[in-house]
C-alpha cells in the first residue's frame, strides 16, 4: 500500500481497519500470524547462535529474511502484501541498529561476548509485528560449560532493558482491568505517555544505564508502525528523541521530530502496541547527556558508522519524480510492484543493476537510507535492545494483554542492581498487576523443510 492509498481512505475507514475486535476477529488473526512467524524466526535464530551453527551475521541476517518470505508465502493465499516489515539486523556491541550486510565476505562474525541485537518485523496485509532481542554471543562456548552468569554493564543492560519492556506491558495491560480499575487508569493515575516514560526512566536509574534516543512505546495501526517516510498525525504514546540523520540536535523544538507524539492522551483497549527501548552504558562524561534528559544519552553522541554502507531504504511516497537511468526506473517500478511502505533491504531487489538504481533514488530522496547507527564514546557504551508488539484485546471472557513477541528468555545474567519503585516491582511480580497475558506459541521451523504446524493455535 502507498502512501497516497493510505492518506485518501477516510478517518472512519481507517479506524474500521485497526479495529481488533476478539482474537477471532479477522484483523487479530493477521496480527496474531505475524507476531508467531516474527517470533518463531527469532527464536529460530537465537538457538543457530547459542547453539553455534550460525556466526556470521551475513547468514543470519539472511536466513531470517528467507524464513520470513517462506512462512508468509505459505498463508492467506488472498492477501497481495505480506512478508518482511523490517529487514533482519544483527547490531553488535556499540551498534544501536541497521546492521545488515550486503555480502558474506565482509560480514562481522560473532565473537565471545558480544552483546548482539537482534531485530525483525513481518506483517500480513499491514498488521505488523516487530521483535528484537538481546542476547551474549557465546560461539564458542558450550552451553554445559556456562557455569556463571555474566555480570557487570552487560549484565545490567540485559536486565534492564527487558524488565523495562516487562513493566510497560503490564502498564499498559493493567488497563483491561475495568472491574478494578477506571478505564484508562493504574493506581489512580491515568496510563498516558508521561505514565509510560516514567515507568522506563525509573528503571533505566536503577540500573544506572542511559535510555538511547529513538526508543518508543507507541500505538501503531495497519501499516503504521513509525516509518520515517510516513508522516502521521495521531501518534499516541512517548518517544525519546529521535534518530533523524538530517538533524541531531537535542533541542525537541527544532523539529527533527517528523512524527508529533502526543503523550497525554490514554491509552485505550482494542489498540495495538509497540515497546522499542534501546539502553546503553554511560561513560559519566556530562556532556553525553542531554540537555533535556539525564536519564537519555545525547542525540550527539549517535551517529551513522562512518564505513558500513547503508543496505535497508524505505520507499518515501511523499516524493514522485521521473527517473531517467533505465536501473532506477527499473528499480522504482519493482518496489512500488512489489514492495510497500516497510523498509527494503537492497539484497531483496531482482531488478538488474539494482545497487546503482538504488543509490540513484536516494540522491532523489525517493528511497530513505537506515543508516548503521553507533553509539560513540572512549570507551565506546555497549547498547541493548528490546522490542515487542502486544495487543490490548478485549475478549468475550477476560480482556488480555496478548503478547505477540513471545516470551523469549534473556541470556544468563546477573546484576547487582534491584527494581526499588514498589508499583514496578508489582507490574513485574508473578502477579503481573493482576494483567492476563497470553503468549504466542512459537513454531519450530527451518529452511530446508516444511512447517505442518497449525499457524492458528494459540497457548
Amino acid at each position: 500500500m502507498s502512501l497516497q492509498e493510505i492518506e485518501i481512505d477516510t478517518e472512519e475507514a481507517v479506524d474500521a481497519k485497526n479495529v481488533l475486535g476478539f482474537i477471532d476477529s479477522p484483523i487479530s488473526i493477521k496480527y496474531v500470524t505475524a507476531g508467531r512467524i516474527a517470533q518463531s524466526v527469532l527464536a529460530y535464530l537465537v538457538k543457530e547462535i547459542t547453539e553455534q551453527r550460525l556466526s556470521n551475521v551475513y547468514d543470519i541476517c539472511s536466513a531470517g529474511d528467507a524464513l520470513i518470505e517462506q512462512e508468509t508465502n505459505k498463508i492467506f493465499k488472498n492477501v497481495d502484501e505480506k512478508g518482511v516489515a523490517a529487514p533482519t539486523t544483527v547490531d553488535i556491541n556499540n551498534c544501536v541498529s541497521g546492521y545488515s550486510p550486503i555480502d558474506r565476505d565482509s560480514s562481522y562474525v560473532l565473537n565471545n561476548g558480544d552483546l548482539a541485537k537482534i531485530s525483525l518485523g513481518v506483517h500480513i496485509d499491514g498488521y505488523t509485528s516487530l521483535v528484537s532481542h538481546t542476547l551474549i554471543a557465546l560461539p564458542t562456548i558450550p552451553l554445559q560449560d556456562q557455569v556463571a552468569p555474566a555480570t557487570g554493564p552487560i549484565a545490567d543492560l540485559v536486565c534492564a532493558t527487558s524488565l523495562a519492556k516487562e513493566a510497560v506491558i503490564s502498564l499498559l495491560g493493567s488497563i483491561l482491568q475495568r472491574y478494578d480499575n477506571q478505564s484508562g487508569y493504574y493506581h489512580d493515575k491515568p496510563i498516558t505517555g508521561e505514565r509510560i516514560r516514567d515507568v522506563v526512566e525509573s528503571v533505566a536509574k536503577s540500573f544506572k544505564v542511559k535510555i538511547v534516543p529513538g526508543s518508543t512505546v507507541r500505538r501503531i495501526k495497519r501499516f503504521l508502525v513509525g516509518q520515517n517516510t510516513v508522516h502521521e498525525v495521531d501518534v499516541k504514546g512517548y518517544t525519546w528523541g529521535s534518530l533523524s540523520i538530517d538533524s541531531m540536535a537535542d533541542d525537541k523544538d527544532e523539529g527533527d521530530l517528523k512524527k508529533i507524539v502526543d503523550s497525554e492522551s490514554i491509552v485505550e483497549a482494542g489498540e495495538a502496541w509497540l515497546i522499542d527501548i534501546t539502553m546503553c552504558s554511560y561513560t559519566g562524561l556530562e556532556s553525553d547527556l542531554s540537555k533535556h534528559n539525564p536519564v537519555q544519552v545525547s542525540r550527539r553522541t549517535v551517529k551513522p558508522h562512518k564505513d558500513l554502507k547503508t543496505t535497508i531504504f524505505t520507499r518515501d511516497y511523499n516524493v514522485t519524480l521521473s527517473m531517467k537511468a533505465r536501473s532506477s526506473r527499473g528499480v522504482l517500478t519493482e518496489i512500488d510492484n512489489r514492495k510497500s511502505v516497510f523498509p527494503i533491504h537492497l539484497n531483496s531487489l531482482l531488478t538488474p543493476g539494482a545497487p546503482l538504481g538504488v543509490a540513484a533514488l536516494a540522491k532523489s530522496q525517493i528511497l530513505y537510507p537506515t543508516s548503521v547507527m553507533m553509539i560513540l564514546g572512549s570507551p565506546a557504551p555497549i547498547a541493548a535492545r528490546e522490542r515487542a508488539t502486544i495487543l490490548l484485546m478485549p475478549s468475550n471472557k477476560r480482556d488480555e494483554v496478548v503478547y505477540l513477541s513471545g516470551d523469549l528468555k534473556p541470556s544468563w545474567v546477573h546484576s547487582d542492581f534491584e527494581i526499588v519503585d514498589e508499583e514496578i516491582a508489582e507490574l513485574l511480580s508473578e502477579q503481573r498487576a493482576g494483567v492476563k497475558i497470553r503468549n504466542i506459541k512459537e513454531t519450530p521451523m527451518a529452511l530446508d523443510k516444511k512447517n505442518e504446524t497449525d499457524a492458528m493455535e494459540i497457548e
